[in-house]
């Protein structure tokens, strides 16, 4: 018994944490769909991190980080541009024009629950925290 608890533990705690990781990180890819599909639509950039934070069940909207860019197609050279903030345009819509991609990335910093078993095998920060993001790219409608 003294030799199988702590590998029962172990993987039990393992299994635990990479559950709510998993979780976590499927939250964070929805939600960055959800925002860009509201960017696409020419939604200004305050509306866009309210969807993505109405997304979100289990993550605190406070450490969250929405970040909403954009770039153009450039006709002359046949290709795109460089990646540019979105912000608001003067009909209270976002300032991508038609035909731009537009890229929501939604960035978390997971807590693990037991940051001294778990933070080497998923190569946590010095906090017990691991980095989670997702991002999801639409073209302008």
């Amino acid at each position: 018994m003294a030799l199988v608890a702590p590998l029962l533990l172990f993987l039990l705690f393992g299994i635990i944490e990479f559950g709510f990781l998993v979780k976590h990180r499927g939250e964070l890819a929805q939600a960055s769909r959800e925002g860009v599909r509201q960017a696409a639509v020419g939604a200004e950039p305050s509306r866009i991190i309210a969807t993505v934070h109405s997304a979100l069940s289990s993550i605190p909207a406070e450490e969250l980080t929405v970040e909403c860019r954009f770039r153009p197609w450039d006709e002359d050279s046949q290709t795109w541009g460089d990646w540019q903030t979105l912000g608001t345009a003067d009909d209270g819509q976002n300032n991508a024009t038609t035909g731009s991609q537009l890229l929501v990335r939604v960035s978390y910093s997971h807590p693990l629950l037991v940051p001294g078993l778990m933070a080497r095998p998923l190569n946590a920060d010095e906090n017990g925290r691991v980095p989670l993001s997702a991002s999801s790219v639409m073209m302008r409608e």
